[in-house]
């Protein structure tokens, strides 16, 4: 097996405050909160990586492809069940992603998609 090379790191540390920490990704830094809090919560900051990265995977297949994809749109949006006791670990009973784009016909879109999950 090949010798790894580090792709990323990331941090974060106590303020002193229980529900908030201080983030860090190369020289950028940014608050995150518990659910309720003032700042963006680790949720939010989780799944906004995950729509990131998708918008980011899927422009780079279909560049690769010669696909004209002019936009795209994805959100995800995480559920749980309100009658569940919620435990000290964080679980979601449905995570949804929606991918919205333009440029391209609904089975280019579909392949897109798909191609990105097997990822």
């Amino acid at each position: 097996m090949a010798e790894l090379s580090l792709a990323y790191k990331s941090r974060s540390y106590s303020t002193g405050s229980v529900g908030r920490a201080i983030c860090n990704a190369r020289n950028h830094h940014w608050v995150a909160d518990d659910a309720g809090g003032e700042e963006v919560g680790a949720g939010e900051l989780f799944f906004a990586g995950i729509a990131a990265c998708a918008v980011n995977m899927v422009e780079r297949m279909a560049k690769q492809d010669s696909i004209a994809l002019n936009w795209m749109d994805v959100s995800v949006e995480a559920y749980r069940d309100p009658e569940k006791e919620q435990g000290a670990v964080t679980l979601y009973d449905d995570v949804r992603v929606h991918f919205e784009m333009w440029g391209v016909d609904e089975d280019e879109a579909h392949n897109l998609i798909e191609l990105w999950k097997s990822r």
